[in-house]
């Protein structure tokens, strides 16, 4: 079982893989988890391929740890577990409405997303992470993102920035929602995350852009490495 202590902070998820080429520049330009979708999406992939895009990326990284990360949306918990040990995931994301009770029923940690629309004050969104916190099995980070009434992720949604400074001072956070090369150094500034997370912010024309991907990368660890002194 993988725990929050090995998503390290500064961490920098690229999510949406569907090529174990691109899995491999991601992990090359120095990603520290990478994400694939399994809920039904554009860029949803088979096991097959999710596991061989795992492969690759491990065989790249040697002897540093990359975590491979299942996305989900309302799934049960027989299929998220089953896909997890077929497909070699390390943690499993829930992107859905999943009760709390859930959590105890997998085997895997879990990043929980929460979509909150605009205009949440930051009460409400603790109300909700603390019926979280009352599994026997709590996520091991809570990931904020843009909402889309009409989807359940990658969308290119900007997340509330400001929301996320809030939450990020007392939870452990990770960022999505709008990220792009251009924003994530000053999104990381603002809020202060744990890790961030793109998807839609490194593709061209709907496909993962190795240079874009590289250039994210870069601006992030940029962005995080002061922060690190400061105790991150």
């Amino acid at each position: 079982m993988i725990g929050s202590e090995r998503i390290a902070p500064g961490s920098i998820k690229i999510c949406g893989l569907r090529e174990p080429d691109h899995a491999r520049v991601a992990v090359g330009a120095g990603a520290t988890l990478i994400g694939f979708i399994f809920a039904p999406a554009r860029r949803r992939v088979d096991v097959a391929t999710a596991r061989a895009a795992i492969e690759a990326a491990r065989s790249e990284a040697g002897s540093r740890v990359v975590l491979a990360v299942g996305v989900f949306v309302d799934a049960d918990a027989e299929e998220m577990n089953a896909t997890a040990e077929t497909a070699g995931l390390d943690l499993l994301q829930l992107h859905g409405d999943e009760p709390p009770a859930l959590l105890a029923q997998l085997r895997r940690p879990v990043i929980k997303a929460l979509r909150i629309p605009a205009g949440t004050d930051a009460a409400r969104v603790e109300s909700l992470i603390a019926s979280y916190e009352t599994s026997t099995s709590p996520p091991v980070v809570y990931l904020l993102d843009g909402f889309d009434p009409a989807a359940h992720g990658g969308s290119g949604v900007k997340a509330d920035w400001h929301l996320a400074a809030d939450l990020a001072s007392r939870w452990p956070l990770m960022l999505a929602g709008g990220l792009t090369p251009d924003n994530v150094s000053a999104a990381i500034r603002a809020a202060i995350p744990r890790a961030v997370d793109v998807s839609s912010g490194v593709e061209l024309d709907g496909v993962k852009d190795p240079i874009r991907i590289a250039a994210f990368i870069a601006a992030a660890r940029d962005a995080f490495a002061p922060l690190a002194g400061a105790g991150l």
